[in-house]
């Protein structure tokens, strides 16, 4: 990366996945008024099976494939996808407090959360348990193609195998890098300050 492109760690593109009944429109738009503020020349986007009530100023995108729960976020990956330049995907059980720039320093791969809060916790083999999350996910549009095609190679598998997809992007060796440590703080444990509040499948509600 060139120190151009580290002192502008602005993404092209802020995406969301609204795919189901579990979150609402309320949730895009709440973030979207969260994420103006600080990324105004960002353009956003949410891959949704219903697009009703959801901002105008959000783009939409009609889902590719029928898949449930978090499978829909493999899609993005796809060459399909109307993105162009960086990519910067926020899970809808989040909360922006603040920028988030200083963390977006290498969009060349795949970056993830370092899942802290499972430092120390037993790993069972047969779960396929990781300490990796998706909650926040950066990368280059068109540069990820392999993660959607690797998965539509065997996709009934797979989503039998893994209870998620941080399972599938560690267990079938897709090359990804983490986010530095503090860029999240787990409402789970809530024990530190940090940009983003994420709620990780407890109940979030507005």
């Amino acid at each position: 990366m060139s120190c151009m492109e580290q002192m502008n760690n602005k993404p092209d593109n802020i995406i969301f996945v609204k795919v189901g009944t579990l979150y609402n429109e309320k949730h895009v738009n709440r973030l979207y008024n969260q994420l103006i503020q600080f990324y105004p020349d960002s353009k956003f986007w949410c891959y949704t099976d219903n697009s009703v009530d959801i901002s105008s100023n959000v783009n939409i995108i009609s889902p590719i494939k029928t898949l449930k729960k978090w499978w829909a976020k493999l899609a993005l990956f796809s060459d399909k996808m109307p993105f162009e330049g960086t990519c910067l995907f926020f899970d809808l059980d989040v909360d922006i407090k603040q920028d988030v720039d200083k963390y977006l320093t290498d969009y060349n791969q795949l970056t993830v959360l370092n899942a802290y809060w499972k430092h120390g916790q037993q790993m069972f083999p047969h779960g396929y348990d990781v300490t990796i999350n998706s909650s926040i996910v950066t990368w280059t549009a068109k540069q990820q193609t392999h993660v959607w095609n690797t998965f539509l190679s065997n996709k009934d598998y797979f989503m039998r195998k893994y209870k998620g997809i941080d399972r599938f992007i560690h267990h079938e060796n897709i090359r990804y890098s983490l986010f530095e440590d503090g860029i999240v703080n787990t409402m789970a444990i809530n024990d530190r300050e940090a940009p983003v509040d994420i709620y990780n499948g407890l109940k979030y509600e507005l």
